[in-house]
């Protein structure tokens, strides 16, 4: 008969399994980052169909969701567009992931890529509600707020803001939160001075403006001379701004402003600068449920990847890998899946892979494949935006198919977890791993030479690795491992196969 502690032992540890075994359904296994280059044997999908990446450690489907768009211009001519998503830190599912969109030019849906709605360029920009999977919020330039429903494809103008040579969100960058209460707006007056409007999504009014005298200066459209973005956070409890590290730095501050500063939303208070220099990075939640910018550190940080926390309470390092280069993309619009950022490594030459990053100081990262972009041009960065619950990513490539033309050749594809396929490969190629639960020793049969055995504990830590010599049985003393839960990867020359073990 088990006594209560042990009894209370086993049930957590299965408890641990099923949790793990359920997170794995939608996520890769959490392990630490490594660094693997772009395999040459993956072709490019036609519309809507896959093809698999087996160089990461869970194989990755990757669908591809656009296709060429033929037309003829005003004149007459034959024209040719590449529709594709637009921005890291643009969300191109509705929050139930039921449709996507690509910019503001048609709905799809999400399971089958057929059209739902052709939408009109008077709700350009358009973003997703994050609360109404059924709403866009669109915020133009000349001052109007629009709504579309796309169940009825209709359009309303609820609010106007005048005053302005032009209104925009972000600009470019910004979002609203994720309860579709605040979004930050600027406009641009004519003297060159920036209004932040803090406007209430419910009550339909700008309950806050904070003007930033010469802000913006000369710039046009979308480009202030001394502002690179401004956003709410998730929580609507901040705004963030970004100042232009070009323009504006700690050696030659614009009115006293450089780095990334908060603010509290509803008055614009400035709270703190959380850092000295603003780079790629987008604005999310940590594991422990504080909020954060998470971005590149560029200048003064060598490539490496950080998160600062808005409440001014310190800075952590997640990644000193050198594939963390400013040349990336973040994306934490992953608000139904707190806790990650999702990472674009824009360059083939930093592995041009794609990864979830654990917001805390356990180094562990979920692969998502790679990109397959050359990003020879702007139109071919990857740009990588995670899905509202985190289980996929959207991302541009041209798949490697040739250098930047006129219009440059690029698709949107998306990547996930192909579970099929794991299930696929242990059969085609089963791992067996006992005894399990086990204490001294365990024995792993493979119908393929192996090639090496890494042990991983729950946060995803090297516990050990064992070279094989192409063997196809291998035992491993397991005396000095601590009772547990772990992961076993076993490697051949084909893929790698994760197990759970048991340690008594």
């Amino acid at each position: 008969m088990m006594t209560l502690k042990p009894l209370k032992t086993f049930l957590y540890i299965l408890f641990v399994v099923f949790s793990l075994q359920s997170v794995k359904a939608q996520n890769p296994n959490q392990i630490p980052y490594q660094s693997i280059q772009t395999p040459d044997d993956v072709a490019i999908p036609n519309f809507g169909e896959s093809v698999t990446d087996n160089s990461v450690s869970d194989p990755i489907k990757i669908t591809r969701i656009t296709e060429q768009y033929d037309y003829v211009d005003s004149d007459g001519n034959p024209q040719v567009w590449y529709p594709m998503h637009g921005y890291a830190k643009t969300q191109i599912w509705n929050t139930d992931q039921t449709l996507f969109k690509i910019r503001t030019w048609k709905v799809y849906d999400a399971t089958t890529y057929q059209e739902v709605q052709s939408l009109t360029g008077d709700i350009y920009p358009s973003y997703w509600s994050h609360t109404n999977p059924d709403l866009l919020w669109s915020f133009q330039e000349n001052g109007d707020i629009k709504t579309y429903t796309v169940s009825t494809n209709t359009t309303q103008t609820v609010a106007n803001i005048v005053g302005y040579e032009f209104v925009q969100l972000g600009p470019g960058e910004g979002n609203i939160d994720k309860n579709d209460h605040y979004v930050a707006l600027v406009g641009k007056k004519t003297n060159g001075d920036l209004d932040v409007l803090i406007f209430d999504l419910q009550a339909l009014q700008v309950v806050h403006t904070e003007t930033f005298e010469g802000a913006w200066g000369n710039g046009g459209i979308g480009f202030p001379d001394y502002i690179d973005w401004i956003s709410v956070s998730q929580s609507g409890n901040h705004v963030v701004i970004m100042w232009n590290h070009s323009t504006a730095t700690d050696d030659n501050p614009f009115n006293g402003h450089y780095g990334v500063e908060v603010y509290n939303t509803l008055d614009m208070q400035f709270q703190h600068r959380i850092i000295r220099y603003g780079n790629h990075g987008d604005l999310g939640y940590a594991i422990d449920g504080d909020e954060v910018l998470v971005q590149f550190y560029g200048q003064y940080g060598g490539g490496t990847l950080y998160m600062h926390k808005l409440d001014g309470s310190g800075s952590t390092v997640l990644s000193t890998h050198a594939d963390f280069g400013v040349a990336g993309h973040v994306s934490c619009r992953n608000i139904n899946r707190p806790g990650w950022a999702y990472i674009t490594h824009s360059l083939p030459a930093e592995s041009g892979q794609l990864v979830a990053v654990k917001l805390d100081d356990s180094g562990l990262v979920e692969h998502y494949g790679h990109h397959f972009s050359s990003a020879t041009s702007y139109e071919q960065a990857a740009m990588a935006v995670a899905s509202p619950n985190g289980d996929k990513i959207c991302f541009k490539s041209d798949f490697g198919t040739g250098p930047n033309t006129n219009p440059s050749v690029a698709y949107s594809f998306t990547a996930e977890l192909d579970t099929s396929l794991a299930v696929e490969n242990e059969q085609i190629n089963p791992i067996n791993l006992y005894p399990n639960p086990a204490n001294g020793f365990i024995t792993i049969e493979c119908n393929e030479a192996i090639k090496n055995i890494t042990i991983y504990n729950v946060m995803g830590q090297m516990i050990r690795k064992v070279q094989v010599n192409d063997s196809n049985n291998v035992r491993i003393d397991i005396a000095d491992i601590k009772s547990g839960l772990y992961y076993i990867k076993t490697s051949t020359e084909k893929e790698s196969i994760l197990k759970n073990l048991i340690v008594k």
